[in-house]
């Protein structure tokens, strides 16, 4: 299904045992985590609110509880950084004249790029500017930041699975790239990581070589998720969503899958303007949902102890209650892929004019309580997009702790804004 996804190449003993490994040096101890994981589900087990996230299980092995025992979804992993409320800056903004993704090393480029956990250290929050001779050289100048934000999970630490990037000068001085993942499942965390690091590398060559630009970027989607199958990454039960946005001259072109959102900030007469850019990859969509009855897949809501329906619609094997994706798009994602889930990106393009002022590109930790209008009457009040990016996670931050009685899914947030000539 969708670009050709396969599972990964290690298998049995080895695999179990590179995992191990990969856990530990994002999580430290295990055991302690491990414990505190199986009370905090013990205890949510008892109630039958549901959070809407991707994935309805982090265990282990990736498999998803009976409906009759299931409780509430959980969005991350146990074990690995603290959930503090410290920023953390997961992008890669590249303002220097003689830097583009083709020539960038990333950490763990060397053996390969098989070093998953390469990347995941703190950074500080930055923004930058191209040199002033480049900014005249380009028919429309931007000014982005990047934030991301460990979620919150009572009882233990929480991964943060969210990751971004953002490349002011993208191939040649008129070109631009930015990208949000949202990860889900056990290893959600690194395979966000492994797209923020390999897709604008591979996008290089699709769009030098590709004269249509959606194609081009579908063939990077598609490419990025056939190299997670074959990453050391276990991707059965484990995948991101993406949603990039290239700008080239002032054509914006915007390729996503899963239910990361992008929004255009418009200023008009009557005030600000939200113009979508995306739309959600649900599984109940009709077009979504044959493509995966198609497969033989299931699109079903779990059920509590009670019988009540809870939580999302999600994609079910056919007699198996697994693996309960969320959404109809993704990449990784092995046997969600076996029952119609996609990694072929939708696309939408803008001819941007004089009144777009900004774009927002954010994970669902931003959209499950701000709308698209509140995104953007949120950045439009700051003239630096470091300020309004700071300000819109602080947001939906304050928003989680108070809709969820202190649960707060990671959140991430890139804003762009365009400074016509």
């Amino acid at each position: 299904m969708g670009c050709g996804s396969s599972a990964p190449v290690e298998a049995g003993e080895d695999q179990q045992h590179q995992q191990h490994q990969q856990q530990q040096a994002v999580a430290g101890p295990k055991g302690a985590a491990d414990r505190a994981a199986t009370d905090a589900e013990t205890q949510k087990s008892k109630t039958t609110r549901a959070r809407r996230l991707s994935y309805i299980s982090n265990d282990a092995n990736g498999a998803a509880p009976a409906p009759a025992a299931a409780g509430p979804a959980a969005s991350g992993a146990p074990g690995g950084r603290s959930g503090n409320t410290r920023a953390r800056r997961l992008s890669y903004v590249t303002n220097d004249p003689n830097s583009t993704p083709g020539n960038l090393k990333f950490p763990g480029e060397g053996d390969g790029g098989d070093d998953p956990e390469a990347e995941l250290g703190d950074e500080p929050a930055v923004q930058g500017m191209l040199a002033p001779e480049e900014q005249e050289r380009r028919t429309l100048r931007v000014n982005v930041a990047c934030m991301s934000r460990a979620g919150r999970e009572p009882g233990f630490k929480k991964t943060n699975q969210d990751n971004c990037f953002a490349f002011e000068k993208y191939i040649t001085e008129d070109q631009s790239l930015f990208g949000a993942m949202d990860g889900h499942g056990p290893h959600g965390h690194l395979v966000s990581g492994y797209v923020k690091q390999h897709l604008p590398i591979i996008l290089v060559n699709h769009l030098t070589l590709e004269k249509d630009v959606k194609k081009a970027l579908s063939q990077g989607f598609c490419e990025v998720d056939r190299s997670l199958g074959n990453s050391r990454i276990d991707c059965e039960f484990s995948g991101s969503t993406a949603v990039v946005s290239y700008l080239k001259g002032k054509t914006l072109t915007t390729a996503w899958v899963g239910d990361s959102r992008g929004v255009l900030g418009r200023e008009s007469k009557k005030g600000w303007e939200a113009i979508d850019l995306t739309n959600d990859h649900k599984p109940t969509t009709p077009e979504e949902k044959a493509r995966i009855l198609k497969a033989n897949g299931r699109v079903e809501r779990l059920v509590d102890e009670m019988g009540q329906p809870m939580g999302p619609y999600r994609v079910w094997l056919q007699y198996a209650w697994i693996p309960g994706l969320a959404m109809s798009r993704a990449l990784g994602d092995v046997l969600a892929h076996q029952v119609g889930v996609t990694s072929e990106p939708d696309h939408s393009v803008m001819e941007l004019t004089p009144q777009d002022k900004f774009i927002v590109l954010a994970s669902d930790g931003v959209w499950e309580f701000i709308s698209s209008k509140e995104a953007v009457d949120i950045v439009a009040q700051f003239d630096s997009a470091e300020e309004a990016c700071r300000q819109l996670v602080d947001e939906a931050y304050q928003r989680w702790l108070t809709e969820e009685e202190g649960v707060v899914d990671d959140i991430t947030a890139v804003v762009v804004r365009f400074i016509h000539p």
